[in-house]
């Protein structure tokens, strides 16, 4: 019974295949890049948010002598939701997040949406680096919560978090969609330059 429910919670993950991965190291860089994670729950969400500001847009050019006070109101917290639904859905469908160490700065960009801006950290203060999933030791009712968990995510945040640091009291996730392959990979390439 739990393994159904574990294949039906998978379900509200479906999604479009976009997931890239990759890295470059040196002796004194790194730079990686993921794609964001989607879902088609997600992203059909994200689109219908935009109607109504696509919609408003549409009435006050139609109707410009007969906009009223309260069409400002209402349109311009539609025009908020819609600005928000339109950055998410272009991040679901082009998002990227780049991760650069150099310098002695670990910087995190993301590209691909809007209002977005590069995040500085000071290479020397970043600690305890570590994947925040261990898929391969989780039992079904895990995996379930885990399907559960990556699909709220998905659904309101650009960044899931799949590898963590802490830095300065925070801890801080960056990247999308990483088998563990991958994300032990970037771990040692991450330490590697820790100590160097």
């Amino acid at each position: 019974m739990l393994s159904i429910f574990e294949l039906y919670s998978r379900l509200f993950n479906l999604s479009f295949p976009r997931k890239k991965f990759e890295y470059v190291s040196s002796k004194d860089k790194l730079f990686a890049l993921n794609t964001s994670a989607n879902t088609f729950i997600a992203l059909i969400f994200t689109l219908f948010s935009c109607g109504p500001f696509i919609c408003g847009i549409i009435e006050a050019f139609v109707n410009k002598s007969e906009i009223s006070i309260e069409f400002i109101i209402a349109f311009s917290i539609v025009f908020l939701i819609g600005l928000l639904g339109i950055r998410h859905f272009l991040w679901l469908i082009n998002g990227r997040q780049e991760l650069t160490i150099e310098n002695g700065e670990l910087t995190l960009i993301k590209k691909g949406t809007f209002l977005t801006k590069p995040k500085t950290y000071s290479f020397d203060s970043v600690t305890n680096i570590r994947s925040a999933i261990n898929d391969d030791n989780l039992s079904i009712m895990d995996k379930i919560q885990q399907n559960i968990s990556l699909y709220r995510k998905v659904f309101f945040r650009q960044t899931l978090g799949q590898i963590l640091f802490d830095y300065k009291g925070k801890t801080i996730g960056v990247f999308n969609d990483m088998n563990s392959k991958e994300r032990s990979e970037l771990i040692i390439e991450i330490m590697k330059l820790k100590k160097s």
